[in-house]
């Protein structure tokens, strides 16, 4: 067993499933010795909830100390050495993932295990996203990226289990008939394996350019999972955003 899996068995019972995930993610990184640095604040996360809950004391000081040996064996590494740094790292990590996920997104079909794939990315966005409030407050924009990975990854799950590995669009809701608002637009621009096959499938509008279909099907995803998360004021930015987009080649 691993000194992270050591770690992990010993977790508080009221912070297991929390947690499981950023141990997970601290797991997978903690293989690529050029990636320790994502296992370093992963843990420091994992410290500060400990923290939080004030009852294990042990188990705190035990990723604390995990933590320093982690410090002293990798000494020349700036990215423990610097919190900005470490937060810029993991920032753009994200990005890279979530960019990496929305284009897997647009795959019209994906098998099991490419959906398993998918799902532990979606996991490891959210995960990271929780991770940089060692850092501080975290920036709007990254607290929603979290918020909308967790959905999609709960939403895989969901598929996977039910079976469902032919069909990875969103479901249209119930109201989604509404020809106005940006709920309407994201459902049945989700409802579409791809952004080309809605462009295809739409008989006006045919001169509006591929990436911008794409970059507004992503808004419109964005403003739909917000509505998820009752978070009126990002779902609004980003249904705005991507009206903003279409209104040129509105004929």
């Amino acid at each position: 067993m691993s000194s992270l899996d050591t770690l992990a068995s010993q977790t508080p019972q009221e912070l297991r499933v929390k947690l499981m995930q950023h141990f997970g993610i601290a797991k997978e990184y903690e293989k690529n010795p050029g990636m320790i640095s994502i296992t370093y604040y992963c843990l420091m996360y994992i410290a500060n909830e400990g923290l939080k809950l004030q009852k294990d004391k042990q188990f705190v000081s035990n990723v604390l100390d995990y933590l320093e040996a982690t410090k002293r064996a990798n000494p020349n590494d700036e990215i423990i050495k610097s919190m900005a740094t470490g937060q810029a790292t993991i920032e753009e990590l994200i990005s890279v993932l979530v960019t990496e996920t929305n284009e897997a997104e647009y795959e019209e079909s994906k098998t099991p295990e490419q959906l398993r794939l998918l799902m532990r990315k979606h996991y490891t966005v959210g995960g990271l996203a929780d991770i940089l409030s060692v850092f501080g407050s975290v920036k709007d924009d990254f607290l929603t990226l979290g918020k909308i990975a967790k959905s999609r990854a709960v939403a895989i799950f969901r598929e996977l289990k039910s079976g469902a590995s032919n069909n990875t669009a969103a479901k249209k809701p119930p109201d989604s008939n509404t020809d106005t608002g940006a709920h309407g637009i994201s459902s049945e621009m989700s409802s579409s394996s791809s952004a080309k096959n809605f462009h295809n499938q739409t008989g006006r509008n045919q001169d509006i350019p591929f990436d911008v279909i794409a970059q507004a099907q992503k808004l419109f995803r964005y403003a739909n999972s917000a509505l998820e998360h009752e978070d009126i004021s990002t779902a609004m930015q980003s249904g705005e955003e991507a009206l903003e987009l279409l209104r040129p080649y509105r004929h």
